[in-house]
């Protein structure tokens, strides 16, 4: 089967498991809402403290917009190996000529799609409370979140191998949100953290994102404006996925080996 019908498959199997409830997204319209409002009066107190220069609110707003993506990326890859292995189709899909990789970019285009939306639903939110975004400069903010797409998904292909292997939590993926919600700039500059926290801050790709993404977002600055924050996320996504994905398929070698590739 070509990849684009594997694709559609996917597609259309996720979409209608979250069209089963539709409330869904209307709940999640709601959260979203709420969370800018609370922000939104949270920066009220900050009066005119322009964090890197920026607004408070325009600032807090895209540092949520970024992480929230981020925590798409994270969970998505562990949430389909739970989801096929307690339905017992995760076996079954790859004893198919569906490779380990096929299965987990199939399984991750709709939670993707889910996420742009949830991050243009925060975007348009914050324009109703008056952040500027006219100037926004288009094909740097889809670089960014194409390569932070990459970065962050390397991340969770490891903590779906994780998974995979041990059948409980993830430490790796508590360890990654934590850290890059308190290190990687969402709600504050990292200029302010000190300096040794600094340089961990600099490995995280978040850090990277959630500055690339502010300036082409809030600044209209071109590619060229943001080349450092691209080229990092680049050599974090061209170092971590095909490392990830090599995990991946040993993690796959081994359910098979011991028997517990359906097993929860």
């Amino acid at each position: 089967m070509p990849l684009v019908w594997k694709l559609a498959a996917f597609l259309k199997r996720d979409l209608a498991t979250d069209v089963s409830y539709r409330l869904s997204f209307a709940l999640e319209a709601m959260h979203v809402g709420i969370t800018v409002a609370a922000f939104f009066f949270f920066a009220q107190l900050l009066g005119t403290t322009r964090p890197q220069g920026y607004a408070s609110f325009p600032f807090l707003l895209v540092g949520m917009t970024v992480n929230a993506y981020m925590t798409t990326c994270l969970v998505c890859f562990s949430q389909a190996i739970k989801g096929s292995q307690l339905a017992g189709t995760l076996k079954a899909v790859l004893t198919t000529p569906t490779s380990p990789t096929t299965f987990l970019v199939c399984s991750s285009v709709y939670p993707y799609l889910r996420a742009s939306l949830d991050a243009g639903v925060y975007l348009i939110i914050g324009m109703a409370f008056g952040v500027p975004l006219s100037g926004m400069n288009v094909p740097a903010a889809v670089l960014v979140l194409l390569l932070s797409l990459l970065a962050f998904s390397s991340i969770g292909i490891l903590s779906a191998t994780f998974t995979l292997i041990f059948k409980r939590g993830d430490p790796l993926l508590w360890l990654f949100g934590s850290g890059s919600w308190l290190l990687g700039g969402v709600l504050y500059p990292v200029d302010y953290l000190p300096t040794a926290l600094r340089h961990v801050s600099a490995l995280l790709p978040i850090t990277h994102a959630v500055n690339g993404m502010r300036a082409a977002v809030l600044d209209g600055a071109p590619p060229g404006g943001i080349a450092g924050d691209l080229g990092r996320l680049a050599i974090f996504a061209a170092i971590g996925v095909p490392l990830s994905l090599a995990v991946f398929g040993l993690g796959v070698r081994r359910a098979r080996r011991d028997g517990t590739l359906d097993h929860w």
